[in-house]
């Protein structure tokens, strides 16, 4: 008999949403999206605190009549996640305020009508160095390309081809720390999805719902790790970038359910 392959802690196969619990996504996404545009207006905001954009962006939530995911989310004490300049992901808001040269990803998730949403995207302050934003550029760059080879009967591993074919090409590294993953009543449910290649053997089906969230980074970091608060996970010295979508396969292919208003002909 042969031993099951291990695939990380999304075990199980795909889930196959209904038509119901896919149009309570649909509006969740919207208002993921919606957040994720207002974390865009925050760009100006240079000597703002990490900690007063998470209170704009909880008031924000909350004016849709949604609840940040975040607060209280394996302990997680905010409403969102900002990750500053070495940060990866998972950052904490806290009393440092953004600087010039800053750049920062804002990771919106919400929870309205029994289900979640989640995006993220890429801010930058003031004057941030060519090459930063050339790695945001590129980084943005593989998450549409991974978008675009959605569709059913395809295997979810060719997102992480995709991912890590543009990472390499611009002497970038895949993050293999971090996954994306399918969601819906639960933030996190099966599949969980590399941005690098992979043997895992699911394929694409209507009715999946999931995130592609690729992280690139200048360097390759073997071990990044996570501060004593058991959540920001960082490579010292190592610049990054990272951006999020959440995808609806359907029959004839895909939808970008956290499509925001300006990425109209994108996809």
């Amino acid at each position: 008999m042969t031993k099951k392959q291990p695939f990380g802690i999304y075990e199980g196969d795909p889930v196959i949403h209904s038509n119901q619990i896919v149009e309570k996504l649909r509006k969740a996404a919207k208002v993921a999206a919606e957040t994720a545009e207002f974390s865009l207006t925050l760009k100006d905001k240079i000597g703002m605190t990490g900690d007063e954009a998470d209170a704009l962006i909880h008031d924000f939530i909350i004016s849709k009549n949604a609840y940040p995911t975040p607060i209280g989310f394996m302990n997680f004490p905010k409403s969102v996640c900002i990750s500053t300049n070495e940060v990866l992901c998972h950052g904490i808001p806290n009393k440092r305020p953004f600087q010039d040269g800053d750049y920062v990803n804002y990771d919106i998730s919400v929870f309205i009508d029994g289900v979640h949403g989640d995006n993220s995207v890429m801010v930058e302050y003031g004057n941030v160095h060519p090459d930063i934003q050339k790695l945001i550029k590129v980084t943005q760059e593989a998450l549409y390309e991974s978008i675009k080879v959605c569709k059913p009967g395809a295997y979810f591993r060719d997102i992480g081809e995709v991912c890590e074919d543009i990472a390499k090409k611009n002497g970038y590294y895949s993050c293999k720390l971090i996954t994306a993953h399918g969601i819906g009543p639960l933030l996190h449910m099966p599949p969980m999805i590399p941005h690098f290649r992979t043997h895992m053997p699911y394929k694409m089906s209507p009715g999946n719902v999931f995130t592609i969230e690729p992280i690139f980074m200048m360097k390759d970091v073997k071990a990044p790790h996570v501060w004593e608060d058991d959540f920001t996970l960082v490579a010292p010295g190592n610049p990054s970038a990272q951006w999020e979508h959440t995808v609806l396969i359907t029959e004839n292919g895909y939808e970008v359910l956290t499509k925001r208003s300006n990425e109209n002909g994108v996809f």
